[in-house]
């Protein structure tokens, strides 16, 4: 099977199953039990049966949901392969979304974690790297957009959430420097910089 089939078939199984369960909430938010009435789902959705009785069927030969009878309702109840699944899908695609104008504030993000978590923590790296964060020193990185919740969710899915600190701050020493490379990397624009800082620093 081709690469881009596969993902398309992935993303597919992905999606029937955020729909099913209605998994709108993080992870460390939601119930540990996802548990969805068939009848309920068929009513909400008003899917076509075949179709929806051969996604079923998928999803049940991947082990990623069970399905089972109580009294005299069907319930498809999602397997701990399928959240699985369906973090890994999470954590793989964050992203950061910001909408208008730089407010000049630098969000920090500034960890301590313990070696025998060392896989967690290069992880944790990587993943703040792949976002776009300035590195300033080997565990603290720098953001100037809001990223609470990304980080609070990236650091909850490695377990390492009582390691990690979110910290807000209007001015880092040697900035200068990191706003060229966020410009650079087109994260900041010239709009961004516009509206100078009572200490015109960035103009």
């Amino acid at each position: 099977m081709k690469r881009h089939q596969k993902e398309i078939i992935r993303e597919v199984t992905i999606e029937l199953l955020k729909s099913i369960f209605d998994l709108a909430t993080p992870f460390f938010e939601a119930s540990s039990i996802y548990r969805k009435s068939t009848r309920a789902y068929l009513r909400e959705r008003s899917s076509e049966k075949i179709r929806f009785q051969k996604r079923i069927h998928y999803l049940k030969q991947r082990g990623l949901i069970d399905i089972f009878v109580e009294g005299k309702e069907k319930y498809y109840e999602i397997t701990p392969k399928g959240k699985k699944a369906l973090q890994k899908y999470s954590f793989k695609n964050l992203k950061i979304i910001h909408t208008g104008e730089w407010d000049k504030k630098w969000r920090l993000v500034i960890f301590d974690v313990p070696e025998k978590l060392r896989g967690s923590r290069d992880v944790l790296r990587g993943k703040l790297r792949q976002l776009g964060f300035y590195q300033i020193q080997k565990s603290v990185y720098v953001y100037p957009f809001e990223c609470t919740e990304e980080i609070v969710f990236l650091s909850e899915q490695l377990w390492i959430a009582r390691y990690v600190v979110v910290m807000i701050s209007e001015i880092i020493q040697g900035e200068d420097i990191i706003v060229k490379d966020f410009l650079d990397r087109k994260i900041l624009s010239a709009s961004d910089l516009k509206h100078n800082r009572s200490d015109n620093k960035l103009t």
